[in-house]
């Protein structure tokens, strides 16, 4: 583990090791710090995002032998970040990290291609991990909003004579009759 990848790693309170060939070790510096990350009290449901994460990832991305490779703290970090606040934000944090490393991985093997074939497979399977990606943060987006849309009106131009309101602008005549 180099040095980022270690102080990441004492950040979270994590430290993994192993790999799924030899079983992933995972060492916390408090009981509490997979529940931290996922945003639960629930330990059960924290050691179970825990495992889905690393399934998502490929041998070589969850693995000591492969340390520059290692993508186990870099998706823990990604999802404590986005700090989820229910389950339906955990399960989501789990997926936009999954899919931003298999994103990352399909670029990988998009610019190291040599033939047509392959640059048409990958461009096609790089493109949907992309707008994977978009729609899951919008999914969070709009979970987190209730679905509510705002509109923000950031530059106005008034002409000579003309006259602006700034503030909430209702409808009706002075006296509020309607």
């Amino acid at each position: 583990m180099g040095k980022i990848e270690k102080s990441k790693a004492d950040d979270l309170g994590v430290k993994i090791t192993g790999s799924a060939r030899t079983g992933h070790k995972i060492e916390l510096a408090q009981n509490s710090a997979l529940c931290r990350i996922f945003g639960t009290s629930d330990e059960m449901q924290a050691n179970a995002l825990l495992s889905h994460c690393l399934k998502s990832l490929k041998a070589d991305e969850a693995s000591d032998e492969h340390p520059g490779n290692d993508e186990r703290i870099f998706m823990l970090s990604v999802i404590r970040d986005l700090a989820p606040r229910d389950p339906i934000e955990r399960m989501l944090a789990v997926q936009i990290a999954a899919t931003h490393v298999a994103t990352i991985r399909s670029a990988r093997w998009l610019a190291n291609t040599d033939t047509i074939p392959q640059v048409q497979a990958h461009y096609t399977g790089f493109n949907k991990l992309a707008r994977t990606f978009a729609a899951q943060v919008e999914a969070l987006r709009k979970h987190r909003s209730g679905g509510e849309q705002r509109v923000t009106v950031q530059h106005v131009n008034v002409s000579d004579g003309g006259q602006a309101i700034v503030g909430n602008v209702g409808t009706g005549g002075r006296g509020g009759d309607g």
